[in-house]
């Protein structure tokens, strides 16, 4: 494939000069979203870039870090730097200030970019210096000297250690003809195989690694994300919707995507993400795993809700739906009376019920960055929505294998994208190449070196099966294997992929490392519980005889499809949710399995004093 774009920053660059009057941005004002058109950013982005140059030192491709929520005016720093070849590095709102503090040293950041005030405190405090893994760090350590720029620092009291963005931008404005050599120089160095960015893995043991990505790697990437023909004209009209972090490089990926393709960025964030999807209506929709879990629990918590007609209504339809997605996904025409109903339940309730969740206008729903359980691709195949399962890693920027919409297989993660090339290794590791592959970690050649064999294919840590027409099935984490005390492996993540069927169920952690039994701890989704709760007129109590019998018979019949060895012999629920804050999850929402073993060591302990229970295997 030739290269159509040099850097990523041309291609920004080129959007803005081809398609000035094609809308760039669309922001939530007050109740409604307004647009942004291109031809409103070229100036704001030399403004900033030329801001960013005059703000104190800035070597020749130094790191800046922005840290906090994904806005426009996020991304607009993170082009601004771009384009005068600044490496930018994302950071998640939800860390702690030692983390930062350890991104700023590992990366030797020059400039810090903040979301607002409370992001604010967090580089106050760790540039005081601060602990991080045993190890203390001395503001010495840190490069980042000049004032931190504060993109929303609504509240904010004056001080002089911050400006605000509008203040950068406006000192940018006034100093862009006197730097505007500096700033073609800077600009004609960069080259596609150069560093565009580090984005930090979770982190879910040790200290996070920060993945080395250039403009060849984002680029390549979205070259075969067109290439597999994910968005359509429709997604051109209504647009990208953005509320995932840029430190996600699933969310990362959408922020270049929008340029790239010519499509809107619809901006959100995950606080405001229902109110926004109903009032924005895009066209593309990709989100997490747990995502869709919690958009499926609402809508079938509130049908067992309803009684009578409505309820048999609402729930025919979607077994209609289910048939149709069925059926429909062999590629053979639907049966008459079958196409027929399918009509019947579109006017009636499945029209309505995509409007309802603000996903009318979506062509796609991209689900990426864990596994999304079949149960819930199916739900929303049934509503007539197409959801397509993705695969990869920040380490293949993000990419490795998607669904297409020709040809969606629920339970695989579809088949490699064009330039990518999968193998299976001797132990069932699936091992990937391609233009997309990151070459390493920053400052970390000892993980370099682990990270591929010596064929130079990235090894992905998932294990995983190749079918004859390419379909990839991830089967689980290499290094989450649980070897029980009889020698027995077992796989957890299929597991708990099973038991967080029930919309109660946040998330479940199965346990039995060296152990001759696997138990599960359960987390409850606190919302869930309270509807549930009033349905059944209880107290939302985790402990509740009656909802301990709904996971009882949620473990039996979960049991029935597993081996002896892997079966759960008992459960027990944790006191609260699992959080960022609470360190259970990592800032992409994945559960931290050995955290989560040391905070619960006790519960866990309670489960083998006191023996396995006697929970039934359901009939299958």
């Amino acid at each position: 494939m030739a290269h159509e774009h040099p850097s990523l920053s041309q291609m920004i660059l080129d959007r803005a000069r081809t398609s000035p009057q094609c809308v760039a941005f669309r922001v939530r004002r007050g109740e409604a979203y307004v647009d942004v058109p291109w031809s409103e950013l070229p100036a704001r982005i030399e403004a900033i870039a030329a801001g960013l140059l005059s703000a104190g030192q800035v070597d020749d491709g130094a790191c800046i870090t922005i840290v906090g929520n994904t806005t426009m005016e996020s991304c607009l720093v993170d082009f601004a730097a771009l384009s005068v070849g600044l490496k930018t590095v994302p950071v998640y709102a939800s860390l702690l200030p030692e983390e930062v503090g350890y991104m700023h040293v590992d990366t030797a950041a020059q400039l810090i970019v903040v979301d607002d005030g409370s992001q604010l405190e967090k580089v106050r405090a760790f540039r005081k210096g601060f602990t991080f893994f045993d190890r203390r760090y001395s503001p010495d350590e840190l490069g980042a000297r000049a004032k931190v720029v504060v993109l929303h620092p609504a509240g904010l009291a004056p001080s002089d250690d911050w400006e605000s963005l509008e203040s950068l931008e406006a000192r940018g404005r006034a100093r862009r003809a006197a730097l505007e050599g500096e700033m073609r120089r800077r600009a004609s160095l960069i080259r596609r195989e150069h560093v565009a960015t580090f984005t930090y893995t979770s982190g879910t043991t040790g200290a996070p690694k920060a993945v080395i990505q250039t403009h060849d790697n984002m680029l390549a990437m979205l070259e075969d994300v067109a290439d597999a023909g994910l968005l359509d004209d429709n997604v051109l009209k209504h647009g990208l919707f953005l509320f995932l972090p840029a430190a996600h490089s699933f969310g990362r990926m959408v922020e270049f995507a929008g340029p790239f393709f010519g499509a809107p960025l619809v901006m959100s964030s995950v606080p405001t993400l229902a109110a926004d999807l109903v009032a924005a209506r895009p066209g593309f929709f990709p989100a997490a795993p747990r995502v869709f879990e919690k958009m499926m629990a609402k809508v079938t918590s509130a049908i067992e809700s309803e009684h009578g007609l409505r309820r048999w209504l609402l729930e025919w339809a979607l077994r209609v739906g289910h048939q149709v997605a069925t059926q429909g996904s062999a590629g053979k025409p639907l049966p008459v009376l079958l196409a027929a109903q399918r009509g019947l339940a579109e006017r009636l309730v499945l029209a309505k019920l995509r409007a309802r969740l603000g996903l009318d206008n979506a062509s796609v729903l991209l689900s990426g960055a864990a596994a999304l359980r079949v149960d819930v691709q199916m739900f929303f195949l049934s509503l007539g929505l197409t959801v397509l399962e993705a695969y990869g890693l920040t380490e293949t920027c993000p990419g490795l294998t998607v669904n297409r919409k020709e040809d969606v297989r629920p339970g695989t993660v579809g088949r490699p994208f064009k330039r990518c090339e999968l193998k299976l290794g001797s132990d069932g590791e699936l091992l990937a190449r391609g233009p997309n592959i990151s070459r390493g970690y920053l400052n970390r050649p000892d993980a370099t070196g682990d990270a591929f064999d010596e064929d130079g294919w990235f090894r992905t840590g998932d294990l995983g099966s190749i079918d004859a027409e390419g379909f990839v099935r991830i089967t689980g984490r290499k290094k989450e294997l649980i070897k029980t005390s009889g020698g027995k492996y077992v796989a957890p993540l299929k597991i708990e992929a099973q038991l967080k069927r029930n919309p109660l169920v946040q998330e479940a952690v199965v346990m039995g490392e060296g152990r001759n039994y696997c138990t599960a701890l359960f987390a409850l989704d606190t919302e869930i519980l309270a509807v549930v709760a009033r349905r059944e007129g209880i107290p939302a109590d985790p402990t509740h005889p009656r909802i301990t019998s709904v996971l009882q018979t949620l473990v039996a019949e979960t049991n029935s499809n597993l081996a002896s060895f892997e079966r759960i012999k008992t459960f027990r629920v944790s006191p609260g949710p699992f959080t960022v804050d609470g360190d259970e999850l990592t800032a992409s929402l994945k559960v931290k399995r050995h955290a989560v073993a040391r905070k619960y060591a006790a519960l866990i302990e309670s489960m083998y004093e006191a023996g396995p229970s006697q929970i039934p295997v359901a009939a299958s």
